[in-house]
């Protein structure tokens, strides 16, 4: 198959940065903020879509706050096209300031958009679009977020699924997980291992879609010692844990198999179906795939 038809596994930021403030002059009040917090948590998107018009209008959250906003929770309701053009407007709003909340927004919607545009196969547009937010996250050391480092694997994944720049690309993945190590290494969360557990998911995924299965490997390992690492953290939803190994195991029996190490291949895909997962909508495509010895585009889009 050819990428531009592939559909792509990509991970949505598994918890949403909210937003932190420094004593800026230009910013949302404290209030709307919270509101929007309240309404995001319940989980409300026409509440949340209502409150971005509503405190806009009176002038308690920022236009790049507003539309980033909208965009996700158009995103949330299936509006995908809209949540594109929400999150291109908050980029451009946010593009010529320096304040803490506009640089928040300016990243997490580059963030998002990358995200979809990658779903969509829009690779083209993705890379015009990430590669100068991430210059100017550079230039401003603001170059260690979470989501800085999901538009380096979108500029990455944009780059093998345009079959151009593959050293450019893994240059990128390799900077990726290395800030994921980081941020892992600096504060320990749970959300700093699940963001980079996701990453690593979209790199392998995408390598064994493009064909590049000793890179594939590669990054699995890479997945799989992080796995077991943070297996190890008290109180791991070992549902989280089963998904992620079912992922990790059948993305090397893929690799494996197309390499033509058919026992290795057999190995490892014995443990994928000792896990749940394995029964799961995506684990039983990716089987599919394995038994047909090729790689379809019928898996999920997001990771949870």
């Amino acid at each position: 198959m050819t990428m531009s038809k592939a559909r792509i596994l990509l991970a949505a930021t598994l918890a949403v940065m909210m937003l932190t403030f420094s004593g800026c002059t230009s910013r949302s009040t404290d209030e709307a903020v919270q509101l929007m917090k309240k309404a995001y948590k319940s989980k409300d998107y026409n509440r949340l879509m209502a409150l971005a018009d509503s405190l806009q209008d009176e002038g308690d959250l920022l236009p790049s706050t507003a539309d980033y906003w909208r965009g996700y929770a158009c995103d949330r309701m299936k509006r995908k096209q809209e949540a594109v053009s929400y999150w291109q407007r908050s980029i451009d709003e946010a593009a010529k300031s320096e304040t803490d909340e506009e640089v928040e927004n300016y990243v997490r919607s580059a963030s998002r958009m990358a995200n979809q545009l990658c779903i969509d196969g829009n690779y083209e547009e993705a890379l015009k679009m990430a590669k100068p937010v991430v210059a100017r996250l550079e230039q401003l050391k603001c170059d260690n977020s979470s989501d800085y480092i999901n538009l380096l694997i979108y500029i990455g994944l944009s780059q093998v699924g345009l079959g151009q720049a593959e050293d450019e690309a893994h240059q990128g993945f390799q900077l990726a997980c290395e800030k994921h190590r980081q941020l892992i290494d600096s504060n320990h969360s749970d959300d700093a291992y699940k963001d980079a557990i996701a990453g690593l998911v979209n790199i392998a995924y995408y390598c064994v879609m493009a064909g590049k299965y000793e890179p594939a490997l590669y990054y699995t390992r890479n997945f799989g010692e992080l796995l077991i690492e943070y297996e190890q953290r008290p109180g791991v939803d070992s549902s989280y844990i089963d998904r992620q190994v079912g992922r990790f195991t059948i993305y090397k029996s893929l690799a494996q198999n197309n390499l033509g190490r058919k026992a290795d291949a057999e190995a490892t895909y014995k443990a994928f179906l000792e896990t749940k997962f394995s029964q799961s909508a995506e684990g039983k495509a990716m089987a599919k795939n394995y038994k047909a010895g090729i790689v379809e585009d019928e898996v999920a889009e997001e990771v949870e």
